[in-house]
C-alpha cells in the first residue's frame, strides 16, 4: 500500500491524549484459554488478532481503541501494531528502520485516521500503509507484518486453541474513556469531533462516508465490499479477484465480514454453518472437508469504513458496481 497525495501539515490535528510520554506496551503473554478460564475476558469480548510465524496473538479491541499503538518484542523480534477506532482498521509492522527500533505513538488525526509519530525523530507515519509522510524518514515504509483481524475471543479459541493473549492494562485516567471509545468505533453514524472532520480533504462520494465493509487488495488491485451489499446477498458473495475465485461472507458469530480464496462456485447457510458446493464446510472460522481441516488462503483484507479505504486506495473498485462498469 502506498499513499498517492502529498502530506499537508495544516490538516493534522494533534492530540495530547496519547502524547510521547504515554506508552502502551504488552505486560505479558498468557494463553487465551487461560485468560478465558480466569474470566479476564469472555467469549463475547471483541478482540483483534494478528499472526506472526505460526502463532496467533490476540488483543483486547477496547484497549486498542484508546491507545492506537502497541509495541513489544516477541521471540526476539520487535513488532508494532496499530489500530484506529475512527476508521476501524489496523496493521502490524516491524518498527526497525536502518537497524534502529523506533518507538511509536498516536500523535493525532490526519484524513480522519490515526496518525503515528516516532519518538526518536518526530516523523509522521501512515497507520495503514506504514509510509513515512513527513520528517526525517520520508520515502521510507515500515515492513508490513500482517493485518489486524476483528473477531471475538470465543471464535479465536475455537480456530486456534493455542492462541496467545497479549495482556494489557489501561492507566487509571483512561479507564473512564474505554466505553466511549468502543461506542465511537461501532456506531453506524459516529458523531465525530469537529477537529477530526477538519482533517479530511477530498472524499470519494461513491458510498456514504461511514459505510462499513471489507476492503481487499493485492498488487495493482483493491476492492471494497459494502456491508449492506453482503447483507442483501444472504451474507455470501462470490467474486473473481487477483486471478482467483473469492468468497466474501459475514461470519454469523462475530458478524464481521471475511474473505477467502476457494474453488467453490456456490454456498448456502445451514444455520451457522456455510456449506460450499465443493464439499467443504465453514464453521466458527474453521474450514473442513469430511472432517479434515483445510488450510484457509485469504487475501489481504481489512474490515473498515469506506472513507479510509478509498483514501488509502484512491483507484479502488466497489462491488458490484465495477461489474456494471466493465459490462457497460
Amino acid at each position: 500500500m502506498t499513499m498517492t497525495t502529498k502530506f499537508d501539515p495544516a490538516r493534522l490535528v494533534q492530540l495530547d491524549f496519547n502524547g510521547p510520554s504515554q506508552r502502551f506496551a504488552m505486560t505479558e503473554l498468557q494463553p487465551l484459554a487461560a485468560a478465558l478460564a480466569a474470566h479476564v475476558l469472555t467469549e463475547a469480548t471483541s478482540v483483534l488478532y494478528t499472526q506472526q510465524g505460526d502463532q496467533i496473538y490476540v488483543f483486547r479491541t477496547s484497549h486498542f481503541s484508546l491507545y492506537n499503538v502497541m509495541q513489544g518484542v516477541i521471540d526476539g523480534q520487535p513488532w508494532m501494531a496499530t489500530f484506529c477506532a475512527v476508521c476501524n482498521a489496523g496493521m502490524s509492522f516491524s518498527p526497525v528502520v536502518n537497524g534502529q527500533t523506533l518507538e511509536f505513538y498516536g500523535v493525532g488525526y490526519y484524513d480522519a485516521m490515526t496518525l503515528l509519530a516516532d519518538r526518536q525523530t518526530g516523523s509522521y507515519w501512515d497507520h495503514l500503509t506504514g509510509e513515512c509522510l513527513y520528517g526525517q524518514y520520508v520515502g521510507t515504509t515500515l515492513p508490513q507484518l500482517t493485518t489486524m483481524t476483528h473477531s471475538t475471543a470465543g471464535q479465536v479459541i475455537k480456530q486456534t486453541p493455542d492462541a496467545q493473549f497479549v495482556v494489557t492494562a489501561l492507566t487509571p485516567d483512561k479507564v473512564q474513556f474505554e466505553a466511549f471509545a468502543e461506542a465511537l468505533r461501532v456506531a453506524p453514524e459516529p458523531q465525530w469531533f469537529p477537529q477530526i472532520m477538519s482533517t479530511l480533504d477530498a472524499e470519494d462520494k461513491r458510498l456514504p462516508r461511514f459505510e462499513m465493509g471489507l476492503g481487499v487488495w493485492a498488487p495493482g488491485a483493491a476492492r471494497f465490499y459494502p456491508f449492506t451489499t453482503l447483507h442483501a446477498n444472504d451474507n455470501i458473495v462470490f467474486d473473481e479477484f487477483a486471478g482467483q475465485r473469492l468468497l466474501v461472507y459475514v461470519d454469523p458469530e462475530t458478524t464481521n465480514p471475511l474473505a477467502l480464496f476457494t474453488d467453490a462456485t456456490s454456498a448456502e447457510w445451514r444455520r451457522d454453518v456455510l456449506v460450499l458446493n465443493n464439499g467443504q464446510t465453514l464453521h466458527n472460522g474453521v474450514l473442513q472437508q469430511r472432517g479434515d481441516l483445510i488450510p484457509i488462503s485469504r487475501p489481504l483484507q481489512l474490515f473498515q469504513r469506506w472513507y479510509s479505504f478509498a483514501i488509502t486506495f484512491p483507484d479502488c473498485e466497489v462491488y458490484p458496481t465495477y461489474l456494471r462498469a466493465k459490462s457497460g
